[in-house]
């Protein structure tokens, strides 16, 4: 629902850019939940809406990002004159960045992959101090191309850093997984990531073996697209994770009709106030 009012803000021009974390609610949230918030550090990047509500950023905290960067971009407040700020919004897109200290999210900067790095220095730093903390760095979308990539997954697995990498990978694109050369000592687990049940029990077990000691963990979760049109109808298609979700429940005699009607209406109101005062702040 915030991903749908994030879309609504991009198409009625509050929102410069819109990076969509449909079909990749499974794999975000699944392996979030098992991260202790406040504890743990948290890398995402740009379509990590699920993994930064998973840790405790509220949905009028995720909307006023998206208003607060197009504003900044429009006004260009470190530029004097109109050439300067028609410049910088031009050439810098109001890229949302997920920040949350208090959480220990930490920034992520626009380039790709260059998280990975800082999650390996985090970690590293996390070592030396004999503290049972994890760090956990979210990628994808030709992440592994990147030389920051490559760098990052060696030297923590040089060291035996406690780091979880996770890959967030189109399952209907080539991977660059498969031709990179993994450094030893480095775990990697290529898990279906549309589905939450998979994604929470392999996290979780990855967590615990980070945190022991060790070494990092690799984790390519195979995340599914919506098609060509299916965002702007708002379709269930069938590789939903959502749907995914449900049916299990359903299988199982766990899903309450009436419950899930009350919460949908719930969120709605909630999430719907909390774009409007996004906007109004």
């Amino acid at each position: 629902m915030v991903d749908q009012c994030a879309c609504r803000l991009h198409e009625e021009g509050q929102n410069d850019f819109i990076a969509t974390c449909r079909g990749h609610e499974a794999a975000q949230v699944g392996s979030a939940v098992c991260i202790e918030v406040g504890k743990d550090f948290t890398l995402p990047y740009y379509r990590d809406l699920g993994v930064v509500l998973t840790i405790g950023m509220t949905p009028y905290e995720v909307l006023r990002t998206y208003t607060q960067a197009l504003h900044r971009a429009q006004t260009g407040e470190e530029h004097t004159s109109e050439h300067h700020k028609d410049a910088h919004f031009k050439n810098n897109p109001a890229i949302h960045h997920w920040g949350y200290h208090k959480h220990n999210i930490v920034t992520g900067p626009a380039p790709v992959a260059t998280q990975v790095l800082h999650a390996a220095g985090i970690a590293f730093a996390c070592k030396l101090r004999k503290a049972p903390v994890v760090t956990v760095a979210y990628c994808g979308d030709g992440a592994a191309g990147e030389p920051d990539f490559l760098e990052g997954i060696t030297f923590a697995a040089h060291h035996q850093l406690p780091a979880i990498f996770v890959y967030e990978q189109d399952d209907e694109t080539s991977s660059s997984l498969q031709t990179l050369p993994l450094p030893n000592g480095l775990e990697h687990h290529c898990i279906d990531g549309t589905d939450v049940i998979t994604v929470y029990t392999i996290m979780r077990a990855a967590m615990q073996h980070a945190r022991e000691g060790h070494g990092p963990i690799l984790l390519e979760m195979k995340v599914h697209h919506p098609p060509p049109g299916a965002l702007a109808v708002n379709e269930t298609y069938q590789d939903d994770s959502l749907h995914i979700c449900q049916q299990y429940l359903q299988e199982r005699g766990m899903w309450d009709g009436e419950w899930a009607a009350q919460l949908k209406k719930r969120f709605s109101n909630e999430i719907e106030q909390a774009m409007q005062d996004a906007l109004r702040d």
